[in-house]
């Protein structure tokens, strides 16, 4: 089931740790939790039983609506969030954010597709515009 919602997320800050600290406890973690994980298993694939997706959609703008052809373009940003108990870790104590592509490919994510679009472009910047956020309560969120 796919669910649709508008939401805003805040980062929760790391406590006394410095930051050298906090990306070298960081990167233990990812190291352990990635060495048997399978991106191209679903994170319920074990359970026979489909992974709960929930997206939160961000319509940004809203134009160029041609009647004649009943075209229009959307400038949005998605952010989907699900269950994945393979990222859980009694290390990860604040969330973990991700935006190395390398990183962000290791990970399991679902694929989006909007059926009626006759077009589609992702923004393209000079360095990937990708984060995915781990939470102790193994919830990625991928925006």
């Amino acid at each position: 089931m796919l669910q649709l919602l508008i939401l805003f997320s805040v980062a929760v800050t790391v406590g006394t740790n410095t930051p050298d600290k906090v990306t070298t406890d960081h990167l233990r973690v990812l190291d352990s939790l990635l060495k048997q994980y399978d991106r191209r298993a679903t994170p319920t694939n074990h359970k026979n039983e489909p992974t709960n997706v929930t997206c939160e959609l961000y319509i940004r703008s809203f134009g160029s609506i041609n009647p004649t052809t009943m075209d229009y373009q959307v400038d949005l940003y998605l952010r989907q969030e699900w269950k994945d108990g393979r990222l859980q870790h009694p290390n990860i104590t604040s969330p973990l954010d991700l935006n190395d592509p390398h990183l962000v490919q290791a990970i399991w994510k679902p694929e989006v597709y909007f059926p009626n679009a006759k077009d589609a472009e992702f923004q393209f910047v000079t360095v990937p515009n990708v984060l995915v956020r781990i939470s102790r309560w193994q919830h990625p969120l991928y925006a």
